[in-house]
C-alpha cells in the first residue's frame, strides 16, 4: 500500500514525537511506600512524576508526588527530601520543605498532590558511572513520627 507524498511528513512528524514528548512531559518512576510509624495519620503515595525526565545535574527540577490520606486539617509538618548519587554516593541533596509550600492547606481526606521544587547540583567530583539517584521522601508531623515515606530512583543525565 502507497503512502501519499503529503503524508509522509506528516508520519515522520509523528514518529519523531514518540521518542521526544515523553521527556518533554516528564514521567512516572517506579516507587514504594515505605513503613510509616503513625499508621492511623498515614500518607499512602500512588504516584512519582519526575520532570524534566532523565534530570540533569545542575537544572531546576519538579517532583510531584500524588498520594491518598485519611486525616484531616493538617497545617503543620515538614518533608524531608534526601538524594543519594548512584552507584556512588558522592553527590547528595537533603532539603526540608514545609507541609504548606508544597500542598494546598489545610489537608483534608482524600487525594493529596505535593509539588516539590528541587536543585540537584553538579558535584565537584565527576563520576563517570553516575546514572542515577536514589531519593527518599519522609512526611513528618513531629520529628520523629514520620506519616509518610517513599522511596525512588531516578535516572540522570551524563556529564558533558
Amino acid at each position: 500500500m502507497a503512502i501519499s507524498h503529503g503524508l509522509q511528513p506528516l508520519l515522520l512528524l509523528l514518529l519523531l514525537s514518540l521518542f521526544f514528548l515523553p521527556a518533554a512531559l516528564g514521567a512516572f518512576v517506579n516507587f514504594t511506600n515505605c513503613g510509616v510509624s503513625n499508621g492511623v495519620r498515614h500518607v499512602n503515595v500512588t504516584s512519582v512524576d519526575v520532570n524534566p525526565y532523565p534530570l540533569g545535574l545542575g537544572e531546576n527540577a519538579t517532583f510531584t508526588i500524588t498520594a491518598v490520606t485519611n486525616f484531616n486539617n493538617r497545617t503543620a509538618g515538614n518533608v524531608l527530601f534526601r538524594a543519594l548519587s548512584g552507584p556512588s554516593a558522592l553527590n547528595w541533596v537533603q532539603k526540608t520543605y514545609s507541609l504548606c509550600d508544597v500542598t494546598a492547606c489545610p489537608v483534608t481526606p482524600g487525594p493529596i498532590v505535593f509539588n516539590f521544587p528541587i536543585f540537584i547540583p553538579r558535584s565537584g567530583i565527576k563520576v563517570i558511572n553516575q546514572s542515577e539517584y536514589y531519593a527518599e521522601m519522609r512526611m513528618y508531623e513531629r520529628i520523629v513520627y514520620p506519616s509518610m515515606c517513599v522511596v525512588f530512583r531516578f535516572p540522570i543525565r551524563n556529564w558533558t
